[in-house]
C-alpha cells in the first residue's frame, strides 16, 4: 500500500513539474509606467518575441521598422507572434521612446527596462537582440548581433523556421 502510495505522489509531482511555467519572476513598466508580471505579456498561443532596443542607436530603430515590414507581411493566423519592444533606454532617454513608437506606427506593446532586469535576466549583453519565448516561457530562439545590427528579415525566416519544427 505504501509503495502505491508512494508511486502516485511521486507521479503527481512529475505531472505538475512538467506544466510548470519558465517565466521568471520579473515585474516590468510600460509606457504609462504601469507595472505588469512579464507573464502578462505571454501570448496565449504561439510565441511572444522580446526585441530589445535603445533609441540612441540608428540600428536598432531601423531594424525594428525592417522587422514592423516583414511581421506585417507574415502569416500571424499561422505563425503568431505576439512582439513586444523593449527599451533599455535610461531615465536620460526614456522620454524619446513613446514619440519614437508612436511616429514610426509600431503598434506592439513597450516595455521600458530601465534598470536592465529584464536584460540581465535574459543574458543581453548588447541590443538589438531577440528572444522568442513559448506560452510557458521557455526559450524557443535568440538572435545574434553581428557589428551592432541585425538583419529582422533574416532572423524572422529563422524564427518562423524554428516554429515550424516545433510542430507535431
Amino acid at each position: 500500500m505504501r509503495k502505491i502510495l508512494l508511486l502516485g505522489l511521486l507521479t503527481l509531482l512529475a505531472a505538475s513539474g512538467s506544466a510548470q511555467s519558465h517565466w521568471p519572476q520579473l515585474t516590468v513598466r510600460d509606457l504609462r509606467g504601469r507595472t505588469h508580471p512579464l507573464t502578462a505579456y505571454a501570448a496565449e498561443r504561439g510565441v511572444t518575441l522580446f526585441v530589445v532596443w535603445k533609441t540612441c542607436c540608428p540600428n536598432n530603430i531601423e531594424m525594428i521598422d525592417e522587422l514592423h515590414q516583414v511581421w506585417s507581411a507574415s502569416d500571424r493566423d499561422r505563425w503568431p507572434v505576439r512582439v513586444v519592444l523593449v527599451s533599455l533606454d535610461d531615465q536620460r532617454t526614456a522620454s524619446r521612446v513613446r514619440p519614437l513608437v508612436s511616429a514610426n506606427g509600431w503598434g506592439w506593446e513597450v516595455i521600458m527596462d530601465r534598470n536592465g532586469d529584464m536584460a540581465r535576466t535574459y543574458n543581453i549583453i548588447m541590443p538589438p537582440q531577440w528572444v522568442a519565448c513559448d506560452p510557458t516561457g521557455r526559450e524557443l530562439f535568440r538572435s545574434k548581433v553581428t557589428n551592432g545590427s541585425l538583419d529582422a528579415a533574416i532572423y524572422y525566416r529563422e524564427l518562423i523556421n524554428t516554429l515550424k519544427s516545433q510542430k507535431p
